[in-house]
């Protein structure tokens, strides 16, 4: 028999972790593909995985509900979206889905109560 003594994440908390993951990877896949000067160094591939094993790392702790993991996500989050803005003159529509994926992760860590309730308090 399985020991189930860890209560399973809640809905929004999952849909963050995957919907960051997916930010990410978005993010990372810009990055890689920036027509930039420099951005066929190999640099660029080490930052796009190290953005990957990022969002990872962050799930992971949304999963494990550890506390500053929500404030880093959400944080996170929110510093793309301010970031998508800054590039508004010239934006591309994968910047628009990025933004809407960090808005909704933001939004599913911090407004729903099944989520505020799955990270403890002072952690």
């Amino acid at each position: 028999m399985i020991d189930q003594d860890r209560r399973r994440a809640p809905v929004p908390v999952v849909a963050a972790a995957i919907t960051f993951m997916l930010g990410m990877v978005i993010q990372a896949a810009q990055v890689k593909t920036s027509t930039a000067p420099g951005a066929t160094e190999p640099r660029t591939t080490i930052f796009a995985v190290g953005l990957i094993l990022l969002s990872l790392a962050f799930a992971y702790g949304l999963w494990r509900q550890v506390g500053r993991a929500q404030i880093l996500t959400a944080g996170f989050a929110a510093f793309n979206i301010a970031y998508g803005l800054v590039e508004l003159p010239d934006i591309h529509p994968l910047s628009v889905l990025r933004m809407l994926a960090f808005a909704a992760v933001v939004g599913l860590l911090l407004l729903p109560t099944s989520s505020r309730q799955w990270f403890p308090p002072g952690t």
